[in-house]
């Protein structure tokens, strides 16, 4: 039987997850644009090949996982839709193939007001956790080359070369549990 490790939740800044990658929010400074209407414009980094637009509803299913997934070659961008309360579980990238140890593992609370773009090979969970039923809904960016590749994993066609899934449980013996 494994055992539990639990992480808190800690509030989304753009210091605390630079380590991971970068926010989608108003950022202090200068905007990078401002329109002829007065609406001012950001720009967020995002490194990919052809980008591919989802929409993602997780279900509300309690705070407990136990893979953790990072791709190789593309940013992912997560934009909240509809302001629901989620957490997300991210650890820094890293050359080895191993799982990324327990201690480097962080959890952020997902507030609704902002999205996030993970830098290339950020270990990150598969899900954005609802922290209360029914769901959430993410707008994800990403790229064709790395969706195809995991939907070709998926159906046991052949193992995902673009991204790197562990098994917490396999590598360390844990589930985890995110603590609001």
């Amino acid at each position: 039987m494994p055992r539990v490790h639990t992480i808190p939740i800690e509030p989304l800044t753009a210091e605390a997850f630079a380590p991971f990658g970068a926010l989608i929010d108003v950022r202090d400074g200068a905007p990078d644009y401002v329109g002829a209407s007065g609406t001012e414009g950001w720009h967020v980094a995002f490194e990919s090949g052809r980008p591919l637009v989802s929409l993602l509803r997780t279900p509300y299913q309690g705070l407990r996982f136990r893979t953790m997934e990072r791709h190789f070659h593309v940013s992912q961008a997560f934009i909240p839709l509809g302001g629901e309360h989620a957490a997300v579980a991210v650890a820094p990238p890293s050359l080895s193939q191993g799982a990324p140890p327990l201690e480097a593992i962080r959890a952020f609370l997902l507030d609704g007001s902002k999205g996030y773009v993970l830098h290339r090979g950020t270990w990150h969970s598969l899900d954005r956790f609802p922290l209360r039923p029914p769901d959430t809904r993410f707008v994800m960016l990403t790229d064709h080359e790395t969706q195809e590749d995991l939907t070709a994993a998926y159906a046991g066609k052949r193992s995902a070369a673009l991204t790197q899934e562990i098994d917490l449980e396999r590598a360390h013996g844990v589930v985890v549990v995110l603590a609001a």
